[in-house]
C-alpha cells in the first residue's frame, strides 16, 4: 500500500472541508426555516386574538387600532403583563396576579411571622 502524497492529502481535507460546509449550510437552513415556522405561527395566534378582543375585520382597521392603542399600550405594558387573563374571563372584569412577597432576614434571626 503506497503513502498518499502531501498533495492528496491536501485534496482530501478540501473534500472533507467542502462536505462539512455543505452540512453546516444544510444545519443552518433548517434553523432559520424552524425560525421562520414559529414565527408565522406566533404572528397568527396574535393576530387571532387582537381580532377576536376588538372585532377587527382587515389589516386597515388593524393598524388603525394599535397605531391608537401604542402609547397606553407603552405605558402599562408591566401592569398589562400581570392580568390573570383566565380569572378575568371568568369574573368578567381585570383581576391581576398577586406576586409573592418574601421578607429577607440577615442569617440567623429568626421571622417574626414564624411561630
Amino acid at each position: 500500500m503506497a503513502r498518499k502524497t502531501d498533495a492528496e492529502r491536501l485534496q482530501e481535507l478540501e473534500e472533507k472541508m467542502e462536505q462539512i460546509k455543505a452540512r453546516k449550510q444544510q444545519v443552518a437552513s433548517r434553523i432559520a426555516q424552524k425560525e421562520r415556522k414559529e414565527r408565522t405561527r406566533r404572528l397568527i395566534q396574535v393576530g387571532a386574538i387582537f381580532e377576536k378582543y376588538f372585532d377587527i375585520v382587515g389589516e386597515d382597521q388593524a393598524e388603525k387600532v394599535a397605531y391608537g392603542m401604542k402609547d397606553a399600550v407603552e405605558k402599562h405594558k408591566d401592569k398589562l403583563l400581570n392580568i390573570d387573563v383566565e380569572k378575568s374571563k371568568k369574573e368578567n372584569k381585570l383581576v391581576y396576579e398577586v406576586q409573592e412577597e418574601r421578607l429577607i432576614m440577615p442569617e440567623g434571626e429568626k421571622s417574626p411571622y414564624e411561630p
